[in-house]
């Protein structure tokens, strides 16, 4: 479960939720809340793998719930927004971080450009490796995972050494900093505990294995609740650790907190190599996202006729190579179209978050559906403080949904975003989509309706 969900957001999301958090007990409430909920809909979600057995994830979930228009809508939005959207932080993470280690563009671009560029250089170079097969694909994972676990090590031990450290240690308020801190109000809190739902990503896919567990009904509900607090004590220990090396104002005026911290509490040499390491970790959500995602929805091309184009099997390099370039194009839209921002990183968070969470609205409401249809066997896994838990993921599922479209509009709005060539093709591109999900739907929808 903690390898799950521990990916590279922790390392860019933390200053974001100080800015938002107007004191240190919010800043912790905020992460332990986020946990709360991130188990919640783990709890349901297993539910719903041990109900609908077939392959397919969500796609299945849905199907079986609504039919196949929602499904087929789910999985073009999925395709065309959700994982590329999920995908790009991850490149513009790298592209933060790659910039401070290797500054080689500050003579030519803007930082902002140079992290961009950084970040498309990237995604291009893991699209290259993928393209070249299986086995280079999944050697690349398997090396860049294992430096993942070191750089999460490093920073878990510079965040013991910054929190055993004297009090001393805790950098003041400046006046450069102050200004950094947007302030306490029931608006920003909400707006950081969807970053925080970001960081939190990963729950969702312990239903992919749920169903190889022995013993479901006694192990899923132990295992969840050691690993989801184990990362919600990772991540308020790393958060505490910053805050006492960098203060709170000084974490949330930070745009690499992680390299900033150890560089405080350990020296320089620790802050490159860590820079390092979290380039390596994005390096591996990037990869890991493009590698899986492409044989998703490879796999759907076999099942769905929307994505038959898609399912297309490169017979000599063993990849789905059209799946591959097509998401991997999508990513780099989304890199391109956000990354030149200021707080190009939040932006996409808050422009995916809504699609993904509407989705768990309809994900929550079948697992009720299947419970009051009688779906779900006595003898499996059931989630447990029923109907209650459910009521929560869906309730929460929504407002979530709710704020983070409403904030990202009053961000475009106040960025000015709206008369910029960029951004308004990146938006026609949007109501395109999802006109043409709506399509799908509709002649999926059909042709079911015809098969029956």
């Amino acid at each position: 479960i903690v390898g799950i969900i521990i990916g590279a957001g922790i390392y860019q999301t933390t200053p974001m939720v100080a800015a938002n958090s107007g004191s240190v007990e919010w800043i912790l409430g905020i992460w332990v809340l986020g946990g709360c909920l991130a188990l919640v809909g783990a709890l349901c979600y297993v539910e719903l793998a041990m109900t609908v057995t077939q392959d397919g994830g969500e796609y299945a979930y849905l199907v079986k719930a609504y039919g196949k228009g929602t499904g087929s809508f789910f999985a073009w939005i999925e395709f065309w927004i959700i994982r590329p959207g999920s995908t790009g932080p991850m490149a513009m993470l790298f592209g933060a971080y790659a910039y401070k280690l290797f500054p080689i563009f500050q003579m030519a671009l803007d930082p902002l450009m140079g992290e961009m560029l950084y970040a498309v250089l990237a995604t291009t170079a893991l699209l290259a490796v993928n393209l070249f097969g299986l086995r280079a694909g999944k050697l690349t994972q398997n090396v860049l995972t294992v430096l993942k676990v070191l750089a999460l090590l490093i920073l878990v031990v510079g965040s013991v050494i910054a929190i055993g450290l004297s009090p001393d240690l805790i950098v003041p308020t400046t006046a450069e900093t102050a200004g950094s801190i947007r302030g306490q109000s029931f608006d920003g809190l909400l707006l950081a505990m969807v970053l925080v739902m970001f960081t939190y990503g990963g729950w969702n896919d312990m239903s992919f294995v749920a169903t190889e567990i022995k013993n479901p009904a006694k192990n899923i509900p132990r295992a969840l609740v050691l690993g989801v607090c184990a990362v919600a004590v990772i991540y308020l220990l790393i958060n505490i650790a910053m805050l006492m090396a960098l203060g709170h104002a000084g974490l949330a005026a930070s745009h690499t907190p992680a390299t900033e911290m150890l560089k405080v509490t350990i020296g320089l040499p620790a802050e490159k190599i860590m820079a390092l390491l979290i380039c390596v970790t994005a390096l591996g959500a990037v990869n890991g996202m493009m590698f899986t995602s492409a044989r998703i929805y490879h796999a759907l091309g076999n099942q769905v006729s929307a994505f038959s184009w898609l399912g297309k099997w490169n017979s000599r390099l063993q990849v789905p190579a059209r799946s591959l370039v097509v998401q991997s194009i999508v990513t780099l839209a989304m890199v391109i179209g956000f990354g030149w921002q200021v707080n190009g990183f939040e932006l996409l968070v808050l422009f995916v978050s809504p699609f993904m969470w509407s989705f768990f609205v309809l994900l929550g409401i079948a697992m009720l559906l299947f419970r009051f249809q009688g779906l779900v066997s006595r003898d499996k896994y059931r989630t447990p403080l029923f109907p209650m838990l459910p009521l929560v993921f869906v309730l929460s599922s929504g407002f979530i949904a709710y704020r983070a479209a409403d904030y990202f509009l009053l961000m475009v709005e106040s960025m000015e975003l709206l008369g910029n060539r960029f951004f308004m093709g990146l938006s026609i591109a949007t109501v395109f989509v999802v006109s043409s999900g709506l399509i799908v739907a509709l002649i999926s929808r059909k042709n079911d309706s015809a098969g029956d």
